[in-house]
């Protein structure tokens, strides 16, 4: 068995902005497991536990939606917390422009996963990276308060591929590793 999700990777450029982002949010003493900057990454759906014998369908279905999909050209552009901000079990930087386009990459990889026996994914999908879990409640006011006067400058990202990542967890946190990846198709009035 491999712990398995389909995502949509970072630039590196753009990992090493949010480094630097999480950098100024760790300096607020709140009690949060910061992600990795080189682990940031748009997840289009969580495979969790999967039979090795699998991965050829997955890497399947990741041909087939890259395959139907165009290159996301969008943007980072706010800082928030799930399930809101004054009571946050994930801090979150946000996207802005044509995360419907997104939204149809997960939408497609969550139908082709169906058939593959995967369970209904539960919650839909929103589209966010995910820079940080809250561990405790407690001495979070720091934090959100930074959050809520951020001013954010715009960091423009392209998600040009879709990925078949194994996480293997350790106690200094998940180490990820690429099994398959696939170009999505790029933007037609591109020249």
């Amino acid at each position: 068995m491999m712990r398995l999700f389909i995502a949509l990777p970072l630039p590196d450029r753009v990992k090493e902005q949010m480094g630097q982002l999480i950098s100024l949010c760790e300096g607020k003493g709140a009690s949060v497991k910061w992600v990795a900057a080189e682990n940031i990454h748009l997840t289009a759906r969580f495979l969790g536990d999967t039979e090795e014998t699998l991965i050829p369908q997955i890497n399947q279905v990741i041909d087939q939606v890259a395959g139907l999909s165009a290159a996301v050209h969008t943007e980072i552009n706010r800082l928030g917390g799930f399930p809101n901000l004054n009571r946050p079990r994930v801090i979150w930087a946000g996207l802005g422009a044509d995360c419907e386009t997104l939204a149809t990459v997960a939408r497609q990889v969550e139908l082709r996963v169906r058939k593959l026996k995967y369970k209904p994914e539960k919650k839909s999908f929103k589209a966010h990276l995910t820079l940080g879990r809250v561990r405790r409640p407690q001495g979070l006011d720091a934090l959100t308060d930074f959050i809520n006067e951020y001013r954010f400058v715009s960091i423009p990202v392209l998600f040009d591929r879709l990925c078949l990542f194994s996480s293997t967890l350790t106690p200094t946190g998940p180490i990820y590793k690429r099994l398959h990846e696939s170009m999505l198709t790029q933007d037609r009035f591109d020249e």
